[in-house]
């Protein structure tokens, strides 16, 4: 497992002193890490018990695998570590244990890593249509999608992904499929594309039984390199579409399925998030003047696609935009785009502080049976709290600096005067404080596009992480800032030849705001991503937090498709749903009941309790 890499290439970092800025993998995942340990999923004796067809996919799922499929929670489920998505949504598999560490057992030769085992599969009966006995002569194939590294650090040639059938008869699992580490790159040039489609035909009549199962396994190893205490997240693997079915054949690779395959995180033109009252006093330059989001049609049939926005004020006060519906015909196994080469709204609502939107985007089409509803449609919170971020608030990797004195500043921009209280820093931490040094924080003027004069400094600062990993840490200036409108930088100078390792999310790209400074001179920063550090302006020193839900609920509940049309079902999957209300925005009880589906009358947000545990926002358009 290499170390220090840039977008697509790992290189091992042989001597420090001669490198000025690298990231380098991430040594924890801070989402598993700061979930609750009654989340993880636990094998027991009432498995779940899944028929043919059986397609998994993974999109709108995050954090451990669902367990309607699965048994076990070492996998993690996301949006982050795919390039160039098959699907959204993919499960990684990696050197970090279900509670977001590094396996205490971990090991510079191969070591036993993730798995992801299944639930028990029907492979004695078919029952869609009249029921029958399976046979080897139905043509029964297993087959899934994967990528090596993907937005990651690489498995080396040692490592390797595993794929093992259960031969209940005998009690035993067969090793069926494996393949061994590489880069993407190679990857790529290897089979042309940054996928690869696995078709394993069932051949064995021991697995036609009741008690069917499969499992992934990956062996991962840590590099020896020579900057101690860096041991880190890596060897990826990342995994998507998985299907058993019968009268299948070779080229039967893909399920029939109009999918999106990006996400999208902002519509607006500069920032993932920004304060209100700086939105406003410049809008109309601050919103996009277009996007594009891919999608593929994944059918042997020409599809006439609807695409469709809606966005609408969380807090129920403006229009909703939901512009007249387009179409359009996608050929079949084509590639396209869900392209505006302009967006004529602005966000809007009578807010003076504070402002959210939802902004969904969905794709369907009733030419082709398509059953996965959960990757036809993206939808995302747009944010006007009061900090400015480049950021998805989701570390990929750890971006550092060498060398002694050197220097680091993000640009933001102003649209109005304003005062800046303090400055957000998410640090990835390392094996332990002894890694970290003081640094001064500094915050910068501008002199024709790159930082100018110190205008605000603070010495011997120490990295912090908060009580939960994976949070920002809030350094409040000693004295608050006063900023004329216009273009301002923050950042911090270490002392020492020690890399600080900032939170770095390459799902998003401000790169051209990422400047360094090694030898007295500022340079732009090579890599493609954004920094996770947030100037928090106005009258609180303190960062805004919703009072409603959070972005994403982790459970083993699906709720599809959301958002959905007036009067269209809902349909709930759960291993075991004891019931469900239905809440308006407000609180107030709309309905009860306690089977899988249901439907709502009047367009609006609703929230869904499902179990009385577990949340959902429902969008209803």
């Amino acid at each position: 497992m290499k170390k220090i890499f840039n977008f697509f290439i790992l290189m091992v970092l042989t001597n420090v002193i001669f490198a000025q800025e690298f990231l380098t993998p991430l040594s924890y995942n801070p989402y598993l890490m700061n979930l609750k340990k009654t989340q993880i999923n636990k094998a027991t004796k009432s498995i779940n018990v899944l028929q043919l067809p059986v397609v998994m996919d993974f999109a709108n799922h995050y954090g451990y695998p669902p367990i309607r499929y699965f048994t076990d929670s070492t996998a993690f489920c996301n949006n982050e570590y795919s390039y160039y998505p098959f699907t959204n949504g993919v499960i990684t598999l990696d050197a970090l244990d279900k509670y977001g560490k590094i396996y205490e057992h971990a090991q510079y030769t191969p070591f036993p890593a993730d798995s992801l085992t299944s639930c028990y599969i029907r492979l004695d009966s078919f029952f869609v249509g009249v029921p029958h006995r399976l046979h080897i002569s139905d043509s029964i194939y297993f087959s899934f999608a994967f990528q090596p590294q993907g937005l990651g650090d690489a498995p080396e040639t040692k490592d390797s992904l595993i794929l093992e059938f259960y031969d209940n008869i005998n009690n035993i699992w067969h090793k069926i499929w494996s393949s061994e580490g590489m880069t993407l790159q190679s990857f790529t040039d290897s089979f042309g594309k940054p996928w690869k489609v696995v078709m394993i035909p069932i051949l064995d009549d021991y697995y036609l039984n009741s008690h069917f199962r499969f499992r992934f396994r990956n062996y991962a190893s840590l590099a020896d390199n020579q900057i101690p205490n860096w041991n880190s997240n890596g060897d990826i693997w990342n995994i998507d579409y998985i299907i058993i079915n019968k009268n299948r054949h070779w080229d039967d690779t893909l399920p029939v399925d109009l999918v999106f395959r990006g996400q999208k995180y902002s519509l607006l033109k500069n920032y993932v998030s920004m304060p209100w009252k700086q939105f406003l006093a410049n809008a109309n330059a601050e919103m996009t003047t277009g996007f594009s989001i891919p999608y593929s049609n994944y059918s042997n049939q020409t599809c006439n696609v609807t695409e469709y926005i809606k966005i609408i004020d969380k807090a129920g006060i403006g229009t909703p935009y939901s512009p007249s519906l387009s179409a359009l015909n996608v050929l079949p196994f084509s590639d396209t785009n869900f392209i505006r080469n302009s967006l004529p709204y602005i966000f809007n609502t009578d807010s003076d502080s504070i402002a959210e939107f939802i902004v969904t985007f969905a794709i369907n089409t009733a030419t082709i049976p398509d059953t996965i509803h959960q990757n036809d449609t993206i939808s995302f919170f747009q944010k006007f709290y009061n900090y400015f971020a480049y950021d998805c608030g989701i570390p990929t990797a750890g971006y550092g600096l060498s060398g002694y004195n050197a220097k680091l500043a993000y640009k933001f921009k102003l649209n109005s005067p304003d005062t800046l209280r303090s400055i957000q820093i998410f640090f990835n931490p390392l094996s332990s404080m002894v890694d970290y040094d003081y640094f001064s924080l500094a915050v910068w003027n501008d002199i024709n596009g790159k930082p100018g004069n110190i205008i605000y400094q603070e010495d011997k600062l120490l990295p912090q992480n908060t009580d939960d990993l994976g949070k920002f840490y809030n350094y409040i200036l000693d004295q608050p800032l006063a900023l004329s409108s216009g273009i301002f930088y923050i950042g911090f100078e270490q002392y020492q030849n020690i890399n600080i390792n900032i939170g770095f999310d390459m799902n998003n790209d401000a790169h051209q705001n990422i400047f360094y400074n090694v030898d007295g001179t500022w340079k732009n920063s090579q890599y493609s991503g954004a920094l996770m550090m947030r100037p928090i302006i106005g009258k609180s020193p303190y960062p805004y937090i919703s009072s409603v839900f959070s972005d994403q609920s982790i459970s083993d509940i699906s709720i599809y498709p959301n958002p959905v049309s007036v009067n269209s079902n809902i349909h709930i999957s759960a291993p075991s749903l004891n019931g469900w209300q239905l809440f308006d925005i407000h609180g107030k009880l709309i309905s009860t009941g306690n089977n899988n589906y249901l439907s709502i009358d009047y367009p609006g947000i609703y929230i869904l309790r499902i179990n009385n545990t577990y949340s959902f926002k429902i969008v209803v358009y």
